[in-house]
């Protein structure tokens, strides 16, 4: 039988990255939590841990960090059933990963049903949506909104939605970068905005829609909200959710660079086979949200 006072040590380290870390946050000495792991990497013959900086799950520290996860959904569930009047725990956690423009559209709407009407709470890390699902696959979510369709081992996938991209600007910066339309100069030296530097659809559309393979001046902004105000003032043009551009387009504020082009970006939510009644909630939600809100 597998320990559970083991299993919380391993999900501490690898949620702080480190053995004193992990002392701090489950209150015990550095030594101890040395032992917990010891003994079972011991029982199992193999190691749950890198010893890197920061510590990482191994393969086998994977697997149990899923388990460990799920078993700790299902006896909450378990407690608040069987003790609908008695002590119970207030909230249940649960660690999702969502990409930064689900976040600021579609999501929160989506779930909000689960948490007005269940006590959890939701401990979300963003990444982008190509890379959300690699938090999954090392344990430490429970699920997570990805482009990719191929379910992680042990887990499924359900279909969302596709997120609608549009490539705009101002007036003004159109007339100044690209007074004849967009030409492969103009790119070149036209300023836009990526989420990050491992962000490539700004790339991949351009590649697609014009064959543009040069390169462009960018920032780097980690918000959405930051894209749109950074493009509403002229100062670069980029990609934005449909979602997020109100009546821009309508009121002149912005000008798709790209008539009758756009970007689709599908979506799929991740999640382990076996789960908790509260994850199957949070998953039914947000299929219905996105059925109406998403194009499918």
């Amino acid at each position: 039988m597998l320990d559970p006072k083991q299993l919380e040590t391993l999900s501490a380290v690898a949620e702080t990255g480190g053995f004193d870390k992990a002392a701090k946050k489950l209150f015990l000495t550095q030594s101890a939590i040395s032992q917990r792991i010891r003994q079972l990497e011991e029982q199992l013959g193999q190691p749950v841990l890198t010893r890197t900086i920061p510590a990482e799950p191994t393969e086998a520290g994977r697997q149990l960090l899923q388990y460990f996860r799920q078993i700790s959904l299902m006896e909450n569930h378990l407690m608040n059933t069987l003790l609908p009047s008695g002590p119970r725990q207030e909230f249940t956690t649960l660690a999702i990963a969502v990409n930064a423009d689900s976040l600021a559209t579609w999501f929160l709407p989506a779930v909000r049903p689960v948490l007005d009407s269940q006590p959890v709470l939701l401990d979300i890390m963003v990444d982008d949506q190509d890379y959300t699902h690699e938090l999954m696959r090392a344990g430490h979510v429970v699920g997570c909104v990805s482009t990719r369709p191929q379910p992680i081992q042990g887990g499924d996938s359900l279909f969302l939605g596709h997120m609608r991209y549009l490539c705009v600007a101002t007036r003004d910066f159109a007339r100044r970068y690209f007074p004849d339309g967009v030409t492969e100069s103009g790119l070149a030296a036209a300023p836009t905005i990526l989420y990050s530097r491992k962000d490539d659809v700004h790339r991949e559309f351009l590649l697609h829609t014009v064959s543009y393979h040069g390169g462009f001046p960018y920032l780097t902004v980690p918000t959405p909200q930051g894209f749109v105000e950074i493009t509403r003032q002229g100062l670069a043009y980029s990609l934005l959710p449909e979602l997020m551009l109100d009546d821009d387009i309508a009121a002149g504020r912005l000008i798709d660079l790209f008539p009758q082009q756009h970007l689709d970006i599908p979506l799929y939510w991740h999640h382990w086979r076996v789960e908790s009644e509260l994850s199957q909630a949070l998953a039914d939600a947000m299929a219905r949200h996105c059925q109406e809100h998403l194009r499918q």
